[in-house]
């Protein structure tokens, strides 16, 4: 599996998202993560604790020129996007299977969206195999704001994945250490696997 976590919007849980998902996916095969954030936090984590697989830093406009060579031996490959550097993420989006487009459920989250999408929308013409999944994170269950963002990409036609990560402590606080419970991280893994990516 070839996937990016994207979204030029800070703050949305991208690192942390492509961080446990290298981490699930590294039980099942050689994983590489790519940062591809100047700001390097996934380097980082990976300096701070022992992770299952290596991290290596792509801040690159040519990120898709590349990742092809540096991934051949691996079976699964996370690249971690940046927030506000479009010619990055658009890079990193031609060279992936997958695009998730992490995103809290708030309102300002869902207005700064639209550039996200249209990066998307371009990158999709230049690799026709890109598929795009909305990943809901910070969610609190049963609340409004959730209820409405949901409905909202449903009217969009817009698909959101059915797993949500809540807003956990133990996840807020999880960078810099290995990871040692999945938690819904793992019920993710298994509905992106269900979808024979």
């Amino acid at each position: 599996m070839r996937l990016a976590v994207a979204n030029l919007k800070g703050g949305t849980a991208k690192t942390t998202t492509a961080v446990y998902l290298a981490h699930g996916l590294a039980a099942d095969g050689p994983t590489l993560l790519v940062d591809a954030d100047p700001q390097g936090s996934a380097i980082s984590w990976s300096e701070t604790a022992e992770l299952p697989f290596p991290v290596v830093a792509m801040p690159v406009t040519n990120l898709h020129r590349q990742l092809d060579s540096l991934a051949e031996k691996y079976r699964h490959v996370v690249v971690d996007t940046p927030p506000g550097h479009a010619a990055i993420v658009a890079s990193a989006l031609r060279s992936v299977q997958l695009v998730l487009v992490t995103l809290a459920p708030t309102v300002m989250d869902v207005d700064r969206l639209q550039a996200t999408l249209e990066l998307i929308s371009e990158a999709q013409v230049l690799n026709d195999g890109l598929d795009v999944r909305v990943l809901l994170t910070r969610t609190r269950k049963g609340t409004r704001s959730l209820r409405e963002v949901r409905d909202l990409f449903n009217e969009d036609a817009l698909p959101v994945l059915t797993t949500e990560i809540p807003q956990r402590e133990a996840i807020a606080f999880a960078a810099g250490s290995a990871v040692s419970d999945l938690g819904e991280y793992e019920v993710l893994l298994d509905e992106l696997k269900a979808m024979v990516i």
